[in-house]
């Protein structure tokens, strides 16, 4: 997943550099606004163990 995220800001600033319309900068922000909000509730209410005994 984190690897998605990266790979869309990678796309964004080639939007950006192509320098796209406004409506296409700000869809592809808020894509990954969105992205990076699910990954980090994913992140905070996973488990840490993961099946682990310590």
């Amino acid at each position: 997943m984190d690897t998605l995220i990266f790979g869309g800001l990678l796309a964004a600033l080639v939007v950006l550099y192509q320098q796209r319309s406004r409506r296409v900068v700000l869809g592809a922000s808020l894509v990954l606004l969105v992205a990076t909000i699910l990954l980090l509730a994913h992140h905070i209410t996973g488990g840490l163990g993961h099946g682990l005994n310590y």
